[in-house]
C-alpha cells in the first residue's frame, strides 16, 4: 500500500468502506441507523462479557498506555467523543466534504486511499445534486493504531433546489502517512483486529448516542419538508443507476461520454398535484401543486402516470394532462444538440427568466456529467461572458457557469 501502517490492514472480516462509508456517506443516516444497531449487536454484547471478566480478574493498576500489537485484541478507548479537538483533523474533513460536494476526485485521490473507479463516478453524480455541506463537526475517537483517529463527521448537506438541508454523518477512518506525517482517510480493508476495534467504538454509548441524535434529526427534516423526503428516497437507485450505467460504456472518467439523453420536455393542460408516487388513492403523497402551462422533464411512465424531475427529484402527474413539447429534451427546452461557440467577454447581469434551468460548465447539452447546478426564474447572476451562439457565461456561486440565452435576459 502506498500510505498509512501496513499492520492495520491486511485481509479480514470486514471492510470499513463498505460498513461505514456506503451507509453514511451516500445514504445519509435515516434507518440505516438500525441496520448499524443490528450489526453491531452481537459484537457489543461479546465485549461487554469479555470486559466483565476481565474486571473481576483485574490485580494491577490499570495503565493509560495502550502498546498496539496486530495478534492482540486491541483495547478500547476509555475517552468521551471529542468534539473538534483536533485542528489537523478538522482541516482533513473540511477539504474532504469541500471536495464531495464538488465531486473533485483529483483532491479526494490525495487525500483517500482506495478510491475505485465506482465510487468516484458515484461522488461525481451526488456532486450534480450538491450545492454544500454546512455546520461540520468533527467526533474523535482515538484510532486502533498509533497517530490514527475514528472520526464521526456531522454536517447538514444542502440539495440543489431543495430548502431544507439533510443531516448527516460520515464514520471516516483516519490515519497517518508514515512517509509524510499528513493524515489521510483509509477507506480499504481491515485486519481482523482493527475491524472489531472500530466495530466496538461503534457500540460504545456516546457514539450511539450521536447516531440516534442524528438519525432523529433526520428523521424530523425528512417529515417536515416531503419534496427533501422523495428526494432522498430516490437518491441511492439514481445513484446505484448512474454508476453502472456510466461503468459499462467504459466513462468512469468525468468528461466521459454519457448514454444519449432520451429527457422530453411535457406541459401541463390542466391544474394538477405533483405526487411522490403514482397513487392518487390519498393525498399523503402530495408534494406540489401544478397549473396549466407548466414545463417538466419527463424521465419516465408508469401505467397512466407520467414521471417527471420536479425540483431534481423524481416526482408523478397524471398523464392525462400531459402534452410532450416539440424540440426540447432536458429542463428549459434546452436542445440536445446544442454546443456551445466562441466566447467573448462581457459585463452586467442576467435574469433567468424560466424555472429549473440547467446551469453547466461548459456550453454544451450534449452531456449532462457538466451540470453543476439549476436556476430559477427571477434569480440575478453576474455576466463575465457570452457565446457565439447564445450561452450566457456567469458567476455561478464562485464557478464559471454557462446558462441558454433562451432562458435569461441581460440586465
Amino acid at each position: 500500500m502506498r500510505r498509512g501502517r501496513s499492520r492495520g490492514r491486511g485481509r479480514g472480516v470486514f471492510d470499513f468502506k463498505d460498513f461505514f462509508v456506503l451507509h453514511f456517506q451516500y445514504f445519509i443516516v435515516g434507518g440505516l441507523f438500525l441496520i448499524l444497531v443490528v450489526v453491531l449487536a452481537i459484537f457489543s454484547a461479546k465485549h461487554k462479557s469479555s470486559k466483565s471478566k476481565d474486571k473481576d480478574e483485574e490485580t494491577t493498576e490499570s495503565t493509560t498506555e495502550a502498546v498496539y500489537d496486530e495478534n492482540s485484541e486491541i483495547p478500547l478507548p476509555e475517552e468521551d467523543l471529542q468534539v473538534d479537538a483536533y485542528p489537523e483533523v478538522n482541516a482533513l474533513v473540511n477539504s474532504y466534504f469541500t471536495a464531495m460536494a464538488t465531486g473533485d476526485v483529483d483532491t479526494l485521490s490525495t487525500i483517500c486511499s482506495d478510491l475505485d473507479d465506482a465510487a468516484k463516478i458515484r461522488i461525481q453524480e451526488k456532486a450534480n445534486y450538491t450545492e454544500s455541506y454546512d455546520d461540520i463537526k468533527c467526533y474523535t475517537k482515538p484510532g486502533p493504531i498509533p497517530n490514527s483517529y475514528i472520526v464521526f463527521a456531522y454536517y447538514q448537506i444542502k440539495y440543489v433546489n431543495i430548502d431544507t438541508k439533510a443531516p448527516g454523518l460520515s464514520s471516516l477512518y483516519v490515519c497517518t502517512d508514515d512517509n509524510t506525517g499528513s493524515l489521510y482517510v483509509y477507506n480499504g480493508d481491515l485486519s481482523e483486529n482493527v475491524s472489531n476495534y472500530i466495530k466496538g467504538v461503534a457500540a460504545q454509548e456516546d457514539v450511539v448516542a450521536l447516531l440516534s441524535a442524528v438519525d432523529t434529526e433526520y428523521n424530523n427534516a425528512i417529515e417536515a419538508d416531503k419534496t427533501l423526503k422523495a428526494f432522498m428516497d430516490a437518491l441511492p437507485a439514481r445513484l446505484d443507476e448512474a454508476v453502472a450505467s456510466r461503468l459499462a460504456s467504459g466513462a468512469t472518467d468525468e468528461g466521459a461520454s454519457p448514454e444519449e439523453n432520451t429527457e422530453v420536455t411535457i406541459e401541463l393542460t390542466d391544474s394538477i398535484r405533483i405526487r411522490s408516487s403514482p397513487d392518487d388513492s390519498d393525498t399523503s403523497n402530495v408534494i406540489a401543486n401544478a397549473n396549466a402551462g407548466d414545463t417538466y422533464t419527463k424521465i419516465g411512465e408508469e401505467d397512466n402516470w407520467t414521471k417527471i424531475r420536479y425540483k431534481d427529484t423524481e416526482a408523478y402527474v397524471s398523464s392525462d394532462y400531459v402534452k410532450e413539447v416539440d424540440g426540447s429534451s432536458s429542463e428549459g427546452g434546452e436542445n440536445s444538440e446544442s454546443q456551445g461557440g466562441e466566447t467573448s467577454s462581457a459585463s452586467g447581469s442576467i435574469t433567468v427568466t424560466d424555472d429549473s434551468v440547467r446551469v453547466r460548465s461548459s456550453a454544451d447539452t450534449n452531456t449532462n456529467d457538466n451540470v453543476i447546478g439549476t436556476a430559477n426564474s427571477g434569480e440575478n447572476y453576474n455576466l463575465t461572458g457570452e457565446t457565439s451562439d447564445g450561452w450566457y457565461q456567469i458567476d455561478y456561486k464562485g464557478q464559471t457557469g454557462y446558462i441558454k440565452g433562451d432562458f435569461a435576459s441581460k440586465n
